[in-house]
């Protein structure tokens, strides 16, 4: 699994390396750095952490949410049914809402919709087909 490091200010490093700096006042009010301190190092770890609890949850939620789409699939007789554009419109527009009302950037949530309902359009075409019979 590649970990994407973060640098300064939360945005990614550009080499992908762990920047382990911190800024601080240096010789004439200029930044300088400086070896990260052991509570900063603490505090990324614990971050970390919490990361990690709450991946689990998302993934837990989102093995839910596979769940209820498969059995939708059920209920579904065609391609037509299965692709929903309209309600996949509502559904992006109903995560910007609540990405931005959560204080998360709208972007990140829908476009993370986006290829979450791009899978499970793709798992139902397929699970539609076996029912009909026909080749996958």
């Amino acid at each position: 699994m590649t970990e994407r490091s973060e640098g300064h200010e939360g945005m990614p490093s550009k080499h992908g390396m762990t920047e382990r700096t911190e800024r601080s006042e240096g010789h004439e009010g200029m930044p300088s750095q400086h070896s990260m301190t052991e509570d900063g190092q603490r505090e990324i770890e614990r971050m970390r952490r919490r990361i990690d609890e709450l991946d689990e949850m998302i993934v837990g939620l989102l093995a839910e949410r596979t769940a209820a789409v498969r059995v939708l699939t059920e209920h579904k007789t065609d391609e037509a049914a299965v692709r929903s554009p309209d309600r996949v419109r509502a559904v992006l527009a109903r995560v910007e809402m609540l990405a931005e009302r959560h204080g998360m950037p709208a972007q990140i949530a829908r476009e993370t919709y986006r290829a979450l309902i791009e899978e499970l359009t793709a798992m139902q075409l397929v699970r539609l087909a076996r029912r009909r019979g026909t080749p996958v």
